[in-house]
């Protein structure tokens, strides 16, 4: 008995098969020398392996974009802070109200969930139709379309302003 068969127990499983592939696994146990058995696994550990690495990946890339968004917002924060601090350490006061009505600092807001949005139509300069925004991440927005919900790089949006109530 091999150590493995020490460590893990056997199940017995029974199968059916069709004609055809019964046939086929026979003429491979001929030409292999392995059991149907051995061949059965091997082919069910294959599959296996093979889910648990699409799994895998898709996980991965998942993890992957989530700490890319961390690391630039955090990127972005320093380079406010530092741009917030030289400002203030290189100008006074006064300098600073004057500088501040030559090069007037726009105000950015970020997107969020229940703006409006034109999607930039791909391959043209054309915007689609307005579009709710249903979850927002750094880089992505995911808004509700007809056809269900849909994910865009944020560059590729532009924001609607409300419509004033009357």
């Amino acid at each position: 008995m091999e150590r493995s068969d020490l460590q893990y127990p056997h199940h017995l499983l029974t199968i059916s098969l069709s004609s055809e592939l019964y046939a086929a696994l026979r003429e491979q146990v001929k030409i292999t020398g392995k059991t149907e058995t051995e061949l059965v696994v091997q082919g069910l550990q294959e599959v296996l392996d093979r889910t648990d690495v699409q799994k895998t990946e898709k996980d991965r890339f998942a993890i992957l974009e989530a700490n890319l968004e961390k690391k630039l917002k955090q990127y972005i924060d320093s380079l406010i802070n530092d741009r917030q601090s030289n400002l203030a350490e290189n100008l006074e006061a006064a300098n600073l109200k004057s500088f501040e009505r030559v090069l007037p600092i726009p105000t950015i807001r970020a997107l969020q969930v229940g703006d409006r949005v034109l999607i930039l139509e791909p391959d043209s300069s054309y915007y689609m139709s307005k579009l709710t925004v249903i979850r927002t991440s750094l880089i992505r927005a995911t808004v509700d379309t007809d056809t269900g919900e849909k994910t865009f790089l944020k560059r590729d949006l532009r924001f609607v302003e409300a419509a004033p109530e009357n």
